[in-house]
């Protein structure tokens, strides 16, 4: 809202104007809130909050706010006592992510005449997110001698930007912010939409009894020494009309499943693992179809197909649960026609899901967009994963349909060309440039610094595929068809060794990049390469010849392996995707050097993003970082904009601690086999509990023994345990 906005109080049957603000509000803090860290993040629903440590929204700080459905419902919102910011103590999110306890003190204040010493006065401030609503309960205790009037205040404003807009895109026309209004103690801040539906936030005041002027809120208090006062403001977000396909509700139905249990002799790698659970449950969103996982949050809170998908992965043996709604969410979405304003077409995976004001003009094509040239593929492959797993034929029976679209995708409309390879080529300017996982505008360059010309064909994109074709002839062998899943295996053979012709580089013993439109290769060792190995396209001696060359100084950080080499023209260890480290690829890449024997360069890159995680709020790791060299007794450097959390950074951990395990699941016979089994060096014990492979328990317990590990099944296991 506008500072000259004018503010109505209404009785039941008449308005009339309010009294002036009682105080003074001076502005400032004693700390700075820098962008990506010292920031409060929760999550319910479809409702996310990111304030700073004091659960203020900052005008000055852009992502600051409440958001629901895309949109940003409060812009603002500060407490103040006495005209001041109080000084905090301590905050402390709960490990559902949904809540978070503040405690603050007074500055150094004088009332009626009376000089009042910092720390006289404690404010408990709790924040309690809902899918619909914030709550914000302040409860204030006077430890002065003498009885205090005070004033508590919260200032609050909001614009109802859409996330895009939050994020720097400019619109041609907003919508209008409509005069606010105050109701029953409620003060209304409504906005009518582009869309025509009518957003609004509601500002409900408990006690009923504040003085409200311009954007701030009042109450007058009389605090006695050692007598609390309680107070609640209470910020409800509405929509007149709600058009979303998305439906999400509170996340403690997460509960419901099953929650598995690890635990190592390292408490901090303890800490690493718990912060990873607890946000996946924090990301995790109810939808008709099931729990998906969020992308990320700020920028990124709301259904991304390959994000999904790889968290997925990452997450299958430790919550099926989540694997099998983000399969029907992604098939009850399956594109179905040719659409060149969202890259839709038929069979094919969406890229993202949005919704809000911009989303329902068609500002922007994530309605859903489709612009995802991988996601098609790792759907495959993730319910192969599922149904190994779970031996879930019923769900495997009714995916089946849209098994066999998104595989006639890869080999109808996917090979834009011709060539045996699966390509990307958006239809429109509107959409993404790139569509892998490294989407950004300049991501794919030639070994000159040029940008590739689309269509691209991604090397992990191939792996991607062969993978994904070798998982229909698993899924149709355990529906007897036999044809197809002959067929399907035929085509991975014949895809493999065309991969291997094409994309093997012999003099940097890697593969190549991609291939441009004019079937060049992008001769730049990336971290693309790395991707490929946990498919198995490639023959042993190859794949351990990738091994060791992303092993190399150029590649690996020691907080992880840069997505490119240092030697490329385009390298910037600041950019986004080119030198930069993401703990979800590194994670992917470890995987892969796992399959193939590596297990001690696994492990390493598993300690590396461990340490790293010691350096970041929480030991939660973000979206990205950095890609400087590792400078001893000093962390890695932010990306100042990443996601934290994010969801395939926080399954990182677990997909390199499931490899180095070598364990897989055979659900059908109720098998679980661990194939050479590493504890990574600082581990000595290992204790896993409530796993459900085939919905049958097992415990284990793992214990070093010199060189090698031991493995001592639980006593009330359901299922056979196979070491090889």
């Amino acid at each position: 809202m506008t500072n000259d906005m004018t503010l109505l109080h209404s009785s039941e049957h008449q308005h009339q104007a309010l009294s002036s603000q009682p105080v003074t509000l001076e502005d400032g803090r004693n700390d700075t809130v820098v962008s990506g860290q010292s920031q409060i993040t929760l999550k319910s629903g479809d409702a996310f909050l990111v304030a700073d440590v004091h659960g203020d929204l900052l005008a000055s700080y852009p992502e600051m706010g409440l958001y629901w459905h895309g949109t940003r419902f409060l812009r603002t919102c500060q407490l103040y006592l006495e005209g001041r910011q109080p000084i905090m103590l301590s905050h402390h999110i709960a490990n559902e992510g949904d809540a978070c306890q503040i405690d603050s003190t007074n500055a150094t204040l004088t009332i009626n005449n009376t000089p009042i010493e910092q720390g006289e006065i404690h404010i408990s401030r709790l924040l309690t997110l809902q899918p619909e609503q914030l709550i914000q309960t302040i409860t204030i205790t006077s430890f002065s001698p003498q009885p205090l009037p005070v004033t508590i205040s919260f200032k609050v404003d909001t614009d109802f930007s859409d996330i895009f807009e939050v994020r720097g895109s400019v619109r041609p026309e907003k919508g209008t912010l409509q005069p606010a209004f105050i109701q029953d103690s409620t003060l209304h801040l409504p906005y009518l939409g582009r869309d025509h539906i009518q957003r609004e936030v509601q500002l409900h005041c408990t006690p009923a009894t504040p003085h409200i002027a311009e954007q701030v809120i009042h109450w007058q208090l009389l605090l006695q020494r050692g007598q609390p006062v309680e107070l609640q403001l209470r910020a409800t977000m509405h929509e007149e009309v709600k058009k979303h396909s998305i439906k999400s509700v509170a996340l403690p139905a997460m509960h419901t499943i099953a929650q598995p249990t690890v635990r190592t002799d390292d408490l901090l790698f303890n800490r690493l693992l718990l912060r990873g659970m607890h946000d996946l449950q924090m990301l995790s969103t109810i939808t008709p179809h099931g729990f998906y996982p969020y992308a990320g949050i700020p920028w990124f809170s709301c259904p991304f197909g390959r994000d999904g998908l790889i968290t997925c992965l990452q997450f299958l043996p430790w919550y099926p649960e989540v694997v099998k709604g983000t399969l029907q969410f992604l098939a009850a979405h399956q594109g179905t026609k040719f659409d060149d304003f969202t890259d839709e077409e038929p069979g094919k995976m969406l890229h993202e899901m949005r919704t809000g004001e911009m989303a329902n003009c068609r500002e922007i094509p994530y309605i859903p967009y489709y612009g995802s040239v991988d996601v098609t593929p790792l759907f495959l492959i993730t319910l192969e994963g599922y149904i190994r797993w779970t031996n879930d034929t019923d769900l495997l029976e009714r995916l089946w349909p849209n098994a066999e679209k998104a595989a006639c995708w890869l080999r109808d409309y996917g090979d834009k060309d011709g060539d045996g390879f699966v390509e990307y080529h958006r239809a429109r300017e509107t959409g993404l440039a790139n569509q892998g996982w490294k989407d950004a505008w300049d991501a794919i360059s030639h070994q000159n610094g040029r940008l590739a010309v689309s269509p691209i064909a991604l090397c992990e994109v191939q792996a991607y595929t062969f993978a994904a074709y070798r998982a229909m002839g698993y899924l149709g062998s355990r529906l007897g068809k036999q044809q197809e899943a002959t067929y399907w295996e035929q085509q991975a053979r014949k895809l493999q060794e065309h991969f291997l012709q094409r994309f093997w580089w012999e003099e940097e013993q890697t593969l190549y990049l991609a291939l441009d439109k004019e079937k060049e290769p992008c001769a730049v060792v990336a971290s693309n390469a790395g991707q490929c190995l946990w498919t198995g396209i490639l023959p042993k001696e190859q794949a351990q010849a990738v091994i060791a060359r992303l092993m190399r100084e150029d590649m690996f950080s020691g907080w992880g392996i840069r997505t490119l080499s240092t030697t490329a023209v385009r390298y910037n260890p600041m950019s986004y995707h080119n030198g930069s480290i993401w703990p979800h690829d590194t994670a992917l890449i470890g995987a892969g050097f796992a399959r193939y024997g590596a297990r001690e360069e696994a492990a390493t890159l598993l300690y590396s993003l461990y340490q790293a995680s010691l350096f970041f709020e929480h030991m939660r790791l973000p979206e990205l970082y950095c890609g400087f060299s590792q400078r001893p007794g000093f962390g890695p450097t932010r990306y100042p904009v990443a996601c934290s959390p994010q969801a395939w950074a926080t399954g990182a951990p677990f997909l390199l601690l499931t490899s180095l395990l070598g364990m897989t699941a055979d659900g059908e016979q109720g098998r679980l086999t661990l194939e050479q089994p590493v504890l990574p060096p600082w581990l000595n014990t290992l204790e896993i509990k409530d796993l459900y492979p085939g919905a049958r328990q097992v415990h284990l317990h793992l214990q070093r023994k010199g060189t090698t590990v031991e493995v001592f099944p639980g006593t009330q296991n359901e299922v056979e345990i196979e070491l090889l």
